[in-house]
């Protein structure tokens, strides 16, 4: 069977932070590069606001049909 891992918080925001490290020393070191981050972010910056603008967050729907995940039974 295939199994699914959530990547914790944590990791992605540490993977971030690394990401942000190497584009700054590449737009440092060349300046087409740099251009190109910056157009990339632009760009990013707008399609992403209205994507969270536009589309429905799906979380409240499940959570309302289908409620929390039950807790695991205690041991007595």
């Amino acid at each position: 069977g295939v199994k699914f891992f959530k990547t914790p918080d944590s990791v992605l925001r540490a993977q971030l932070k690394v990401f942000d490290e190497v584009v700054a020393k590449k737009a440092a070191e060349n300046p087409l590069f740099k251009k190109i981050v910056e157009s990339q972010r632009a760009f990013a910056k707008r399609a992403v606001k209205w994507d969270l603008d536009t589309n429905v967050q799906r979380r409240m729907a499940y959570d309302h049909y289908f409620g929390q995940p039950a807790a695991p039974a205690k041991k007595a």
